[in-house]
């Protein structure tokens, strides 16, 4: 069951570093690595708030990132590094998403 501050840190974009498990997930641990990537798929582009790899494995090859979204986290089991510039981007995300003009991509269960 998510508490009220994890689900604030669940709508704000979060930090790189943080670690995650997956709703409908392995229950794996995944570290974001990137976040607001743009993926082509199937000859369209689309957008996920976050790109991350296993852990402890780390990225062991370019196609081993995991593409996710928002709504996707179930726990947050580590929250990444917070500086000034960190908090400027999470308040700014959103806009920056909204002004891309790319859709959001949908992980399959």
């Amino acid at each position: 069951m998510i508490n009220s501050q994890e689900k604030k840190m669940k709508d704000n974009i979060l930090p790189l570093g943080t670690v995650v498990i997956l709703e409908d997930g392995d229950g794996s641990e995944l570290m974001i690595v990137a976040r607001g990537s743009v993926i082509e798929e199937k000859k369209k582009m689309f957008y996920y708030d976050y790109g991350a790899v296993l852990v402890p494995q780390g990225m062991l090859a370019p196609e081993a990132v995991y593409f996710f979204n928002k709504e996707n986290v179930a726990k947050i089991i580590f929250k990444g590094y917070e500086n000034d510039s960190e908090r400027e981007f999470q308040i700014g995300y959103d806009e920056m998403i909204e002004k891309s003009g790319y859709k959001k991509g949908t992980i399959l269960n």
